[in-house]
């Protein structure tokens, strides 16, 4: 099988208001249900599980009751953090969906409502050649480091540096075997997926991610969001 995870954890603290932000309106629909939509659309997605923060449960199955009745879209509690929530979302995966060590999940961000089919594409496909991947984009930016946060002591070559989207993808047996041999202060270290595996030392296979996989993050976030969500309206009238 081959599983799209959505990672809904979070509380949005950074938008501001009383919602979550997979929980704002883009158009006429949440982010969270543009999000699911886009995996649910691609052909070779066979379920979609989210993972949720626990204090929104039952309005998020309402939620799913109202947009996705009849679709294979499921729902569990996440964890305390991204990874914890990744973990939630395998254990319903494999206890109510029957799924094995060769399954691929492709674990993705609620609030990235612009994943295209070429990323869900390209990222399953790459599962034939490596344990692990994840959308990323070159950067264009000068970048710079800075060891007490307030003076720039190092300009790392920007021809070098990407910045990491999702989905990340991987397989379920792969992710088991680093995850269950990590200790609990390295988990706790580990910002997302990429992290866990690099801490193994299995390279992280970088796809090609669109300028447009936006995180929703701040409110000007929706106002770029609204504007491309209109466009590719546009574009298929």
């Amino acid at each position: 099988m081959i599983i799209g995870a959505i990672v809904a954890g979070g509380s949005g603290s950074r938008m501001g208001g009383n919602l979550p932000k997979q929980f704002l309106n883009l158009q006429d629909k949440p982010v969270l249900v543009h999000t699911t939509e886009r995996f649910l659309r691609h052909p070779a997605v066979d379920a979609v599980i989210i993972g949720i923060n626990p204090d929104f449960y039952d309005d998020t199955r309402l939620l799913l009751q109202t947009f996705f009745a009849e679709a294979p879209v499921y729902l569990t509690a996440g964890g305390s953090n991204r990874n914890d929530t990744i973990v939630n979302i395998i254990q319903f995966a494999c206890s109510q969906l029957h799924c094995h060590d060769h399954d691929i999940v492709l674990s993705h961000d609620a609030v990235r409502p612009f994943v295209t089919d070429q990323m869900i594409r390209d990222s399953i496909n790459a599962m034939n050649t490596c344990q692990i991947c994840t959308a990323a984009v070159s950067e264009t930016d000068t970048v710079a480091g800075s060891a007490d946060g307030h003076s720039a002591d190092s300009f790392p070559d920007r021809n070098h540096i990407f910045r990491i989207q999702t989905p990340q993808t991987f397989r379920i047996g792969s992710f088991r075997k680093v995850y269950d041999t990590l200790s609990d202060s390295e988990k706790a270290a580990a910002t997302d997926v990429c992290s866990l595996f690099d801490s193994h030392g299995i390279p992280v296979r970088l796809i090609e991610g669109s300028r447009n996989n936006i995180k929703l993050t701040y409110p000007a976030d929706m106002i770029f969001a609204e504007a491309l969500l209109q466009s590719e309206t546009d574009d298929t009238e």
